[in-house]
C-alpha cells in the first residue's frame, strides 16, 4: 500500500487511531486493488471492495490509556498537528484525525474539537458549532482558541462569555498568540460581550500573554475604544453651525484601512462641500479644519459654486465601518461611497448606520453580498435610490428591489481640489502595485503604517499623493482602480492592467473612453450639488430626499433598461438521448474519478432497495476496465462520452478537453434525459444508502422542481455570491462577465443560500419547464459547474432536503437519524482513513462476482 508524505511527529502519536484498524482486506482476484485518490492533500492508496466488512481489533482500551496518562499534553500535540494538517491544505486528514478520536469514549471531546476546527475551515459556522458545543473542558476550548470562541460567540454567547472568564481564571490562555486574542476579543464584541472583552485585554495589560507583538497589543487596546464609553463611542460635540457634514475616515472596531485609495476617495468626496463658496468651518479637530479650509482655498476655479447660501458647517469625522457605532449630532450628512462593508468583527456588517446619520448614497460598492440583510435591504430603499460605483452593484440592488443606478466612482472628480499642474513638468512614469523598470517609480497603495496615523494626515497623505499624479507624472501603469480613476481625473494617462478583468469592482469602469469618464465626473458633480445645495440652506431631510429621487430618476431607469438589455451568451439547447425508457424511477450515480471499482457494489445494494419501475443511469468519465457490469436485476446505462456524442456540443466543446468539465456535462445530460420519469434522484456514487430509498423518492418537493440540501460549504451563502463568483472567473472577458451577473440575477432570489446536488431530487416535468435546457449551454459558454448552472436557472425555486437525506461526512458530523451519507469529497469509505459510518458502507457492498 503506498502511504502519504511522511508524518509529523504529532501526527505519529495518533498513528494508530487515524488510520483504519486492521488491514486492509483484498479484493478477490485483484491483489492490492485499484488505486485511487483520497482527495486533497493525499497520495494515490490501495482501495479494494471488501467481500465483507473487515474485522477490526478494538485499540479503545489502549488509546484511553494512552489519552489518560498523556492528558493535556496529547491534546495539544493532537490540535497542533490538526491545524498543521489544515494549513498544508489536507483537510480530509484533519477530519480523519476528529472521526477516529470521536470512536472511542475518552477521545470523544476531543474528536468534537477536532471536528469543529476542521469544519470551521471547509464549513459553514454553524455546522462547526455542532461539534464544537458537545466541547465542555475548558482545557479543550482553551486549546482551540478562537476555532471554539468564535462560532461560540455567534450562536451561544453566554456559554462563550462563561467559558471565556474560565479559560482566563484558570490561565490557559497563556500560550495563545495576540491574533487569538484579538479574534476572540472581536467575537467578544460582536455579542455585545464589553466584559469579556475588557477581560481579555486586561489579562494582556496584566502581562499573562507573552507571545503579543506589539501591534496586536494596540490593535486590542483600539478595541476597547469602540465599547461604551470608548473615544469612539463619546458623543461628538455640537458646535455652533448651520449644517453638519460627515467626511469619510476607515477606523474599525476591526482592522480599520491601510489603503490609500480610501483616502483619495474621501478627498475627492470633500471637494462637493468645499467647491461651494460662501462657506465657513468649524470641527472639534484643529488639524482637520485646517486642512479642509485649505482645500476650500485651493478648489479649481470653474468648479467653484459662487451662487451659494452663506453657512458655518460643522465638519464632522465618521467611521466607514464604524458609523453604526458612533454618537453623531443629528442630523449628520455623510456622502456615503466606497466598499461597503467590510465584516469589522469577522462575523458581522455594522450596517444601517446611526440614527444620526443622514447618508446621500453615491458610487457605492456591494462587494459582500451578505451585508444585504433585510433591515440593510429597507435602509437603502428609504434613502435611496442608490448611486452605484460599478454595474454589479447596480444590478444586485435591483434584484432585491433597490433603486439604483449607475454613478461610478467619486475619485474620478478629485480634479476639484486638486487641480491638474503643467503639461511640461510632468516627465515621470508612476507604476502603482505593478512592476516598472530600473529608472521608473514603483509603490505599493497599501500602508500599514496608515492605520497610525490621524485623519487629516491620512487626507493629506492622500492630497500629496494625487498631487503628483497631477504634477510629476505624464503616464500612470496600475492595477489599482483608486490609482486608475484619480490619476486619470487630474489628466495622466494610464494603462490598466489589474489581475483580473472581470472583477466584480470593475463593471464599467474598465476600457471606458474620455466621454464615458466625463459622464461619469460631471454626473456626480451635478448631482450632488442639487441635493448638496439643499442641506447646505438647512432643508427640511424630505425636501432633500425628494430632490434626490428627481435628479437620480432618469438614471434609475436607464439601469433598468440597460440591465433588460443583457442577456446569457448561450449557445443552442444540446440534443439529449432518451435513456431510461419508460422508468418511473431514475438514480443518476455520479461516478467520479477512482471510484469506479466500487461501482458494482454500489449497483447490488441499489437495486436491493429501488422501488418498482425504475432505473440506473451511470454518469461519468471514468473508463470502466473490469468489464461489463453485473447483472443486478435493474436496468442500468452508462452515461459516458461515448453514449452521449459530445462532439456535437457546438462551440464551446472546446471546454470539454477538461476531464472535470466533461463529467459535470455528463451529469447535466444525464438529470435531463428522463423527461416521462415521475422523480429523478442523484447520488455521488461514494454514499452510504438508506434501507428504505423508496421514501427519498416521495419526499415532498413543496411545488418547486427539485429538493437538495443548502450547501454545506464555507463561503457558501448566497446566490448572487455563487454568480459574482463564476463571473469573476471570466478574466478578460470583462463584459461577459457583467452580462452574466445582469442576466443572472434578473428574477432571481440573490439571497437565498445556493443548494448543494450531491443528492437531488426532481421532477422531471417541473425542471424542464423551469429551463433545464439551458443549464449545458451555460456550462459550456461560462464555464460554469453542474451546480451553478443548476442554481443559477433555478434562481433560488428549490425546496431544501432534510440534512438526514443529504449529510456529507467531509463538512457535517451524521446526526444519529442520518439516513444518506455522502463521500463525494474527502476520505472515501474505502480509503484508509477514517471517516463516519464506515463499517455501515462496507456491510451496504455485496460481494462481487
Amino acid at each position: 500500500m503506498s502511504r502519504p508524505r511522511p508524518l509529523s511527529s504529532a501526527r505519529r502519536v495518533l498513528r494508530r487511531v487515524v488510520r483504519r484498524r486492521g488491514p486492509a482486506p483484498r479484493t478477490p482476484g485483484r491483489p492490492g486493488g485499484p488505486v485511487v485518490t483520497d482527495g486533497p492533500g493525499r497520495g494515490p492508496a490501495r482501495a479494494p471492495v471488501p467481500a465483507a466488512p473487515p474485522a477490526r481489533p478494538d485499540h479503545a482500551p489502549a488509546v484511553e490509556a494512552r489519552l489518560g496518562s498523556r492528558g493535556p499534553t496529547l491534546s495539544e500535540r493532537v490540535v497542533t498537528s490538526v491545524r498543521q494538517l489544515l494549513g498544508e491544505a489536507r483537510v480530509g486528514e484533519a477530519v480523519a484525525t476528529g472521526y477516529a478520536l470521536l470512536a472511542d469514549p475518552v477521545g470523544r471531546p476531543l474528536g468534537h474539537l477536532v471536528l469543529g476546527i476542521a469544519r470551521r475551515s471547509v464549513s459553514d459556522a454553524e455546522i462547526a458549532w455542532q461539534d464544537l458545543s458537545q466541547v465542555g473542558q475548558a482545557e479543550l476550548a482553551a486549546l482551540a482558541a478562537e476555532d471554539w470562541f468564535v462560532p461560540a460567540f455567534e450562536f451561544a454567547p453566554q456559554v462563550a462569555g462563561e467559558m471565556l472568564r474560565r479559560v482566563l481564571d484558570e490561565q490557559r490562555h497563556r500560550e495563545w498568540t495576540g491574533t487569538q486574542l484579538l479574534l476572540v476579543a472581536r467575537a467578544a464584541f460582536a455579542a455585545q460581550d464589553g466584559e469579556a472583552v475588557r477581560a481579555v485585554v486586561a489579562s494582556v495589560t496584566a502581562g499573562e500573554t507573552p507571545q503579543v507583538a506589539a501591534s496586536r497589543r494596540h490593535e486590542l487596546l483600539d478595541l476597547l475604544e469602540w465599547l461604551p464609553g470608548g473615544r469612539y463611542r463619546a458623543a461628538t460635540p455640537t458646535l455652533e453651525s448651520t449644517v453638519r457634514i460627515g467626511l469619510m475616515n476607515y477606523r474599525a472596531p476591526g482592522p480599520g484601512s491601510r489603503n490609500v485609495g480610501d483616502w483619495i476617495q474621501t478627498l475627492a468626496s470633500t471637494g462637493h462641500l468645499v467647491r461651494h463658496a460662501n462657506l465657513s468651518y468649524v470641527a472639534d479637530d484643529p488639524e482637520l479644519l485646517r486642512l479642509v479650509q485649505d482645500l476650500a482655498a485651493g478648489v479649481r476655479s470653474e468648479r467653484v459654486l459662487h451662487d451659494t447660501p452663506r453657512a458655518t458647517v460643522q465638519v464632522v469625522e465618521v467611521h466607514r465601518d464604524g458609523m453604526a457605532l458612533q454618537d453623531l449630532p443629528q442630523p449628520t450628512w455623510v456622502p456615503t461611497f466606497g466598499w461597503f462593508l467590510h465584516p469589522v468583527t469577522g462575523q458581522d456588517h455594522l450596517f444601517p448606520f446611526a440614527d444620526a446619520v443622514r447618508p446621500i448614497f453615491i458610487s457605492f460598492h456591494v462587494n459582500k453580498p451578505d451585508m444585504l440583510t433585510p433591515a440593510a435591504i429597507d435602509y437603502l430603499r428609504r434613502y435611496g435610490p442608490v448611486g452605484c460605483r460599478d454595474w454589479q452593484t447596480v444590478a444586485l440592488l435591483q434584484a432585491v428591489d433597490v433603486p439604483a443606478f449607475f454613478s461610478g466612482c467619486m475619485t474620478t472628480t478629485v480634479d476639484t481640489v486638486v487641480p491638474p499642474g503643467p503639461a511640461e513638468d510632468r516627465t515621470e512614469v508612476a507604476h502603482i502595485d505593478v512592476p516598472g523598470g530600473w529608472d521608473d517609480a514603483v509603490v505599493e497603495q497599501s500602508i500599514t503604517g496608515l492605520r497610525s496615523l490621524s485623519f487629516a494626515q491620512n487626507l493629506e497623505l492622500a492630497r500629496q499623493w494625487v498631487d503628483d499624479y497631477a504634477r510629476r507624472y505624464h503616464t500612470v501603469r496600475t492595477s489599482r482602480l483608486h490609482s486608475n480613476l484619480p490619476s486619470r481625473s487630474v489628466g495622466c494617462t494610464v494603462e490598466f492592467t489589474p489581475k483580473n478583468r472581470s472583477d466584480v469592482r470593475f463593471g464599467g469602469l474598465i476600457d471606458i473612453d474620455d466621454e464615458a469618464f466625463e459622464a461619469i465626473r460631471h454626473g456626480i458633480l451635478d448631482k450632488l450639488a442639487a441635493v448638496m445645495g439643499l442641506v447646505l440652506a438647512g432643508a427640511h431631510e424630505d425636501e432633500v430626499y425628494a430632490r434626490w429621487q428627481e435628479v437620480c430618476a432618469a438614471d434609475v431607469e436607464v439601469a433598468r433598461t440597460t440591465l433588460d438589455a443583457m442577456h446569457l451568451d448561450l449557445a443552442e439547447p444540446v440534443p439529449v438521448p432518451g435513456w431510461p425508457g419508460a422508468a418511473q424511477h431514475v438514480v443518476v450515480v455520479d461516478l467520479g474519478p477512482g471510484e469506479a471499482a466500487h461501482l458494482p457494489g454500489l449497483l447490488r445494494a441499489l437495486a436491493d432497495r429501488l422501488p418498482p419501475a425504475s432505473c440506473i443511469l451511470v454518469s461519468g468519465d471514468e473508463t470502466l476496465k473490469a468489464g461489463p457490469l453485473p447483472e443486478v436485476g435493474v436496468p442500468v446505462t452508462l452515461v459516458n462520452r461515448t453514449t452521449a456524442e459530445l462532439a456535437e456540443l457546438g462551440e464551446h466543446g472546446a471546454r470539454l478537453r477538461d476531464s472535470t468539465m466533461r463529467r459535470e456535462v455528463l451529469l447535466a445530460l444525464a438529470v435531463q434525459s428522463a423527461p416521462d420519469a415521475r422523480r429523478v434522484v442523484v447520488l455521488p456514487a461514494a454514499v452510504l444508502l438508506p434501507d428504505d430509498l423508496p421514501a427519498l423518492f416521495d419526499v415532498d418537493l413543496d411545488g418547486m422542481p427539485v429538493a437538495a440540501p443548502a450547501d454545506p460549504r464555507r463561503g457558501r451563502r448566497q446566490l448572487a455570491g455563487l454568480i459574482r463568483s463564476l463571473s469573476s472567473r471570466q478574466g478578460d472577458d470583462a463584459a461577459g462577465a457583467l452580462e452574466l451577473v445582469a442576466a443572472a440575477s434578473r428574477d432571481a432570489d440573490m439571497l437565498r443560500v445556493p443548494f448543494d446536488p450531491v443528492v437531488l431530487v426532481a421532477d422531471p416535468a417541473a425542471l424542464r419547464a423551469a429551463g433545464l435546457e439551458r443549464v449545458v449551454p451555460l456550462m459550456l459558454r461560462y464555464g460554469a459547474t453542474f451546480r451553478e448552472a443548476l442554481n443559477i436557472v433555478l434562481g433560488g425555486r428549490w425546496t431544501a432536503l432534510a440534512t438526514r437525506w443529504a449529510t456529507a461526512a467531509h463538512l457535517q458530523t451524521p446526526s444519529a437519524d442520518a439516513e444518506v451519507v455522502t463521500y463525494r469529497v474527502g476520505a472515501r469509505p474505502w480509503s484508509d482513513l477514517v471517516t463516519a459510518r464506515q463499517e455501515a458502507w462496507h456491510a451496504q457492498q455485496p460481494t462481487v462476482r
